[in-house]
């Protein structure tokens, strides 16, 4: 027993660094040329010697004049997250969290006083690790994703200028954006392509275009410079000096395992990521990004009905031709946005066509039939993955295997399986292929038999019909809850706002249907 817990304590301790190649394709194995490959090759991404550095105060050196208050501290303090990663100060979450009180007080007295005396804190530096990208070939440093651990005390300014500036940016962000908002998700964007693709099914002649426009690294393109531009028309003057405090003196160094050597670099392109504030202070961005681009526009262009997520963008043109990519590009190059044309996604809805059905959105597919067969694919794979939990219910409780089963197997089937048409004998096969999982989930297999209802017991579990159906329902409300302006809403009212002549022949089951046959039921 000694040498097995001793074998797994050395397993965690020897952290395999990321597989790097030279310019000739070999594989490098001394640590401090794969810190240097990867350190140069991430500050041509992050790093422009051509864009000025933000300054990190400007005027002269004043009180905030609405200070940081203790309050605002421990708010930011809770929200830590506990179990991750430290920065570069080696202070994890739960430090602050279970700290006494007393330094709530400590925090908000040398924040105050760096902005009363433009004194430099040094806590913008990150810890860059750098990690496989999944199913993307080793050794290329382009295959690698850059993981940011900032500083605790950093993590906290972020947060207490977000809860300063979010009812702001809420008013400033267009409806159309579901991404990076709170009461908001790609449910929404979901739940929206449902209606427009039953609006076509019920009508013949209708033809819908969407374009799904694909952007390279928008994180990672932003204008410090044009993003303060943006923020001084919408957050005050103390909110702007922490926003552009945090912008400055941006560094990132690389962490690999095996040397002590450093590979510091500064940053002056994109949001410093590893903090709340940085997503919302994109979709900012990207929301003048798109009002500049639609101002561009020729008339046909000047309302696109849009359907955002963060940067997947989907634009909706009802009966006219799909927008001109090239202007769009133009117009967006001038924020550093790069749009790539050639994954472009050009799809027409049409009855008399299948082929949109297979077209995948925030990762659900247009067709619910489509969708239900890919979910059920993906979480049997997500299912095997864990077979040598399942094959041994004698070493792992079954509380345990359902906890794992529900949140690594289960939540991947039933995303966005509020958005489903379903038929009775779709519910009926989901229902069978859930108690398949949960058979296996248990060990249970043949000549072994359970019924139904002690499978359900056993697993404290409800029949998967039941559960979808509340979580239609649920998701409907929530919908409906939210301003007329949304995409998913406009969405539902585009499909009622004309009568549809259907054509002959049996109704396709479609969302509408669905809710309606759930009415029918009560």
């Amino acid at each position: 027993m000694p040498f097995v817990l001793a074998y797994f304590l050395l397993k965690l301790l020897l952290v395999e660094n990321p597989k790097v190649h030279d310019n000739d394709g070999k594989q490098i194995s001394n640590p401090s040329q794969i810190q240097l490959i990867i350190a140069n090759y991430f500050k041509s991404k992050f790093r422009d010697d051509n864009i000025h550095d933000v300054e990190p105060y400007f005027g002269q050196p004043r009180k905030l004049k609405s200070p940081i208050t203790e309050k605002e501290v421990r708010a930011s303090i809770n929200n830590l997250t506990n179990g991750r990663a430290p920065g570069l100060d080696s202070i994890s979450g739960e430090f602050p969290k279970f700290a006494p009180h007393l330094i709530d007080n400590k925090i908000a007295k040398i924040l105050n006083q760096t902005f009363e005396r433009h004194e430099d804190l040094n806590i913008n530096e990150g810890l860059l690790i750098a990690l496989p990208k999944p199913g993307k070939p080793k050794g290329p440093p382009q295959n690698l994703r850059p993981i940011t651990l900032l500083n605790s005390i950093r993590k906290e300014l972020s947060t207490i200028v977000l809860n300063r500036i979010r009812p702001k940016i809420e008013t400033y962000i267009s409806h159309s954006q579901s991404g990076l908002r709170p009461n908001r998700s790609t449910s929404d964007v979901v739940w929206a392509h449902r209606w427009l693709s039953a609006k076509i099914l019920n009508t013949p002649n209708l033809q819908l275009n969407i374009t799904g426009i694909d952007m390279s690294a928008a994180f990672d393109t932003i204008d410090r410079t044009l993003l303060q531009k943006t923020l001084r028309e919408i957050i005050n003057e103390d909110e702007l000096r922490i926003v552009q405090f945090l912008l400055s003196k941006t560094t990132l160094d690389v962490k690999i395992s095996g040397t002590n050597t450093t590979q510091l670099f500064t940053t002056n392109v994109g949001t410093p990521q590893g903090d709340s504030l940085n997503p919302v202070l994109f979709i900012v961005y990207l929301e003048n990004a798109l009002r500049n681009a639609w101002s561009n526009e020729t008339s046909q262009l000047v309302l696109p009905n849009e359907i955002i997520y963060a940067d997947d963008i989907d634009l909706d043109f009802v009966g006219t031709d799909p927008p001109n990519i090239n202007d769009i590009e133009t117009s967006l190059k001038n924020f550093r946005l790069k749009v790539n044309v050639e994954k472009t996604e050009h799809t027409e809805l049409r009855k008399d066509k299948e082929d949109w059905k297979l077209t995948k959105k925030v990762g659900s597919l247009l067709g619910s039939k489509e969708d239900i067969d890919h979910r059920k694919h993906l979480s049997d794979v997500a299912l095997k993955k864990l077979s040598n939990i399942w094959n041994r219910p004698d070493k792992v409780k079954q509380k345990t295997r359902i906890k794992l089963y529900n949140s690594l197997v289960k939540s991947i089937l039933l995303y966005n399986c509020g958005t489903w048409a379903l038929r009775t004998t779709d519910e009926k096969r989901l229902g069978s292929f859930h108690r398949r999982q949960l058979r296996r989930t248990l060990g249970i297999h043949y000549p072994t038999k359970i019924t139904n209802q002690s499978l359900y017991k056993k697993c404290s579990e409800t029949p998967l019909s039941l559960q979808i159906l509340e979580l239609r329902w649920r998701l409907f409300g929530h919908i409906l809850w939210r301003d007329n302006s949304i995409s998913a809403n406009l969405a539902t009212l585009y499909y009622f706002n004309e009568n549809s002549n259907r054509g002959r022949g049996r109704p396709t089951t479609t969302l509408p249907k669905t809710l309606n046959n759930d009415l029918k039921r009560l």
